[in-house]
């Protein structure tokens, strides 16, 4: 297994560019981000898992001293799987993250970015959410609260950190809207709780270009989405006027209002990371652009 990009980093780079470690499964998510990172810092290297961090040769190869790392962290589909992983496997990966960003600390890195989700917030309950709200702890949402406890570690230990708590990241590629169109072309509704609720969303390459401004805004926690959360209600509309016939209730675990990923409503008009940064989302509204989605398979 290969742990570095097979992407060339630019030759051309700004000498005072930030260097910047990228650590993430691989995804559309993370080959986005480094593609954003490749055209405007140097980009040290790209690693699959927090735990490769602390391998000598990438520390001592990479020259972590003021760099910063960024972790992409993915929402899982809900089922038996994500449920075993959180049992028996989740406890290793939190102390991955823990020891990756305190074996960073020690060789120097200052910054640490977390690209987290926003299906981490408990229900808005009519209000709007901010980054202070109430979370859940569930086995879609583990790496994400695992990567912002490590950032809250990396800060205690005298460096800063930013966490982004993205809304739906969608995408043709991406899991979860995989999963959602995939049943909606055969005729059922995986976005299954009230109609009412809200759905907090960004495109995949809005939320990519929030990197670069990440690298340099000052330290906290920011919610990042395209602004204008929808109901599920206008998601679905929007499906069944694009397949030309109704969805029906699929029922099934995980996906309906006692899910974690579509039970709680999240009204998210936070607007502060893009008053920071001067950082815009430029796709399409949501429900638009998922619908587009159904005419194109992967």
């Amino acid at each position: 297994m290969t742990y570095t990009c097979h992407e060339p980093v630019p030759a051309r780079i700004p000498a005072q560019a930030a260097r910047v470690l990228l650590i993430g499964a691989p995804s559309p998510l993370r080959s986005a981000v480094a593609q954003q990172l490749q055209a405007s810092s140097a980009l040290l290297a790209c690693l699959d898992t927090p735990a490769r961090l602390s391998c000598p040769a990438v520390t001592s190869a990479s020259g972590l001293a003021g760099a910063t790392v960024v972790f992409v962290t993915l929402p899982r589909l809900p089922g038996l799987a994500a449920r075993l992983r959180h049992r028996y496997r989740d406890p290793a990966l939190a102390a991955g993250f823990e020891q990756a960003v305190t074996t960073a600390r020690h060789h120097g890195a200052a910054r640490v970015v977390v690209l987290s989700t926003a299906f981490r917030y408990d229900d808005d309950r009519g209000l709007p959410l901010h980054p202070g709200s109430p979370t859940l702890e569930a086995a879609e949402t583990a790496p994400a609260a695992a990567a912002e406890r490590a950032a809250r570690l990396f800060t205690s230990l005298g460096g800063d950190s930013v966490v982004l708590r993205l809304g739906w990241t969608y995408s043709r590629e991406e899991a979860i809207t995989r999963r959602v169109l995939s049943a909606a072309r055969r005729g059922w509704r995986l976005i299954d709780a009230d109609p009412g609720a809200r759905v907090a969303m960004i495109a995949e390459p809005d939320a990519a270009r929030a990197i670069r401004p990440a690298l340099t805004v000052p330290p906290g926690t920011y919610n990042v989405t395209d602004g204008f959360p929808v109901t599920q209600g206008m998601l679905n509309a929007r499906l069944e006027a694009a397949l030309g016939r109704p969805l029906h209730s699929l029922d099934e675990l995980g996906w309906g209002a006692d899910g974690i990923l579509f039970g709680p409503s999240r009204r998210i008009a936070d607007r502060t990371f893009g008053d920071l940064t001067g950082w815009q989302p430029q796709a399409v509204p949501a429900a638009e652009s998922l619908a587009g989605l159904c005419y194109l398979r992967s």
